[in-house]
């Protein structure tokens, strides 16, 4: 008698670790609509005026066995137009340590492109965001963006002015930055 009850113990208990397995690796369906600012990094005379957009990121999130997320989806920002045909703003951003690249694949014409927005970086719950604006780099190179922390382009969700936003996204960049305060 102790033998079986023994045995349905560790039946329940194998039942249940395959069970949470199991949850832990099913997409999670991600919806997050709302308000952030898009701002400039740096000292006063460098600042254009922020501007409050709204951000809709749609689809679903993977863990993967080496505990990154993998987010396939869309993400649409207000005032934003990317030159990307509708048919395939289909993201899928792996996100390591936290953030991963805003970059759309496009193929038209026998042809291969890609058009990178940013780094976005998110929180577990993927409840906040922030993107590190990547910018065509003045160095004349065709298709050379780069993103800097003294005077990148940022944008921080949710957020309703600045102070909020810089908060946030030093937040969010902690492990990226170093050390280093956005400002």
């Amino acid at each position: 008698m102790k033998k079986k009850i023994i045995s349905i113990v560790l039946a329940i208990w194998v039942l249940m670790i395959v069970i949470s397995v199991v949850l832990l690796f099913l997409p999670r369906t991600i919806h997050l609509d709302g308000v952030g600012v898009k701002y400039r990094l740096g000292g006063e005379d460098n600042r254009e005026p922020e501007q409050t957009v709204h951000i809709n990121m749609d689809g679903k999130r993977y863990l993967t066995t080496s505990g990154d997320y993998i987010f396939r989806g869309t993400i649409d920002i207000e005032g934003e137009s990317f030159p990307v045909p509708e048919d395939q703003k289909m993201l899928k951003i792996r996100f390591h340590k936290g953030y991963g690249s805003m970059e759309y694949f496009i193929f038209e014409n026998g042809k291969t492109d890609i058009f990178l927005y940013g780094t976005l970086f998110v929180d577990r719950a993927f409840s906040k965001l922030t993107i590190a604006i990547s910018e065509e780099d003045s160095n004349g190179e065709q298709n050379s963006k780069s993103w800097s922390a003294e005077d990148g382009l940022m944008l921080s969700m949710p957020a309703t002015n600045r102070s909020e936003a810089i908060q946030l996204s030093n937040e969010l960049m902690e492990t990226y930055l170093g050390g280093y305060t956005l400002k």
